[in-house]
This record gives structure tokens, sequence and C-alpha cells, in this order.
């Protein structure tokens, strides 16, 4: 299955704050692509929070991955003079919810590569550095992680279209799937695949 990730900062404070803390995360997230071989389709870096959207090698590497990923980076964090505090980096267990591998899956990369607009940090969604839209467009650029094409196409002109306000629906179908962690498609898929996972209580 294609996930979509969560993870936020402990409070939702602020984890990073500079370039370097980004390139930071980049650079673990790259190593933690290397490592456990998933199919990263997309990702988003944000002051609080990040998003990504993958698909596991196999059955149980979503867990080993996030354990990894954020105990690495939260140790990196804090390995830093500049940092004090010897607290928590992250708050609880990271959010995810399976997302249909079609045009549904265009909802959900849509939604983490526009992002940055959304809160208010840039104009327009390729001038964020810190995304999967910014990795395809800069390929050469080594410590950052590879983005795999997805199973579904993007539209020729994705760039443009990421300038378009997500509708209503698909806005509050995503926000549903990330409180809920219920899956993300049509729905009878939804339910097959709810019951396939052990998850049908995420529908109720």
């Amino acid at each position: 299955y294609v996930y979509h990730v969560i993870a936020r900062g402990l409070k939702l404070k602020p984890i990073f704050r500079s370039e370097e803390d980004f390139a930071e995360f980049e650079f673990t997230l790259a190593q933690a692509v290397e490592r456990f071989e998933p199919r990263l389709l997309a990702y988003c870096v944000l002051p609080k929070h990040w998003h990504l959207v993958l698909t596991p090698r196999k059955d149980g590497d979503l867990s080993k991955l996030m354990g990894w990923l954020t105990t690495t980076h939260s140790a990196r964090w804090h390995s830093k003079p500049r940092r004090s505090g010897t607290g928590g980096l992250y708050e609880r267990r990271f959010r995810s919810f399976p997302v249909q591998d079609d045009v549904k899956l265009l909802d959900v990369l849509g939604f983490v590569e526009s992002h940055p607009v959304r809160a208010g940090l840039v104009n327009t969604a390729i001038d964020w550095h810190w995304s999967s839209l910014s990795r395809r467009v800069s390929k050469s650029e080594t410590n950052r992680p590879v983005v795999s094409s997805p199973p579904v196409p993007l539209p020729a002109r994705w760039t443009n279209q990421l300038a378009s306000e997500i509708s209503e629906d698909v806005f509050a179908g995503i926000m549903h799937c990330i409180k809920r962690s219920c899956p993300y498609g049509e729905s009878t898929w939804v339910q097959r695949t709810a019951v396939r996972l052990e998850i049908e209580t995420t529908l109720r």
C-alpha cells in the first residue's frame, strides 16, 4: 500500500528553524530511504511537522523506517550545542493512512506538495526548497532523498496545477483521514482495505 505519513513536533513547537535544520533532516531521510528501500513518492518538510508519501518494501517496514528516522533525527538534533534541553522532539507516535494508488493518490500528492503555499511560507509551491517538488527539479543534488515516480503519472502541468487551491471536499477528506487514520480512496476500496488491514474501527 501507499501510505501518507505525518510526524509533528512535540506540543507543535518548531523543529526546523534554519536551513541547516532542514538540510540535516533531508540527509537523514535520504539515509532512511537507502536503508529501508521504500518507494518515496513525495515529501514536504515544514517548520513544525513533515509529510511523507511512500510505499514500504515489505510488511512491518513502515514502523521500522519511522522509528529509525525519528530516533536518529532526534539524536542528531539534540547533539548540536546551540540546542538546549533533553526532552522529546516529536509528539506521540506518527500518524499514517493508506491511499488508493489511482487518481486519489494525486489528491494526496497535491495536498502534500502544495502545503507550503497553504501555510503562507511561499507564494508558489516550487519556491519551497524542502519538498519532493523541488527535489524532482534538482535531481543532481546530493544528500537529498531519491524520489520515485508515482504509479499514477503526474499531469504534464503539475506545478501549475499546484497553484490552484485544493477543493474543499478533497481537503476535508484528507484531513479526516489524518485524524482517524482511515484509508483514503473510493468507498468500495476504503471498505475492502479497512477489512484487509483490520482497521475497520477507523471508519466508525
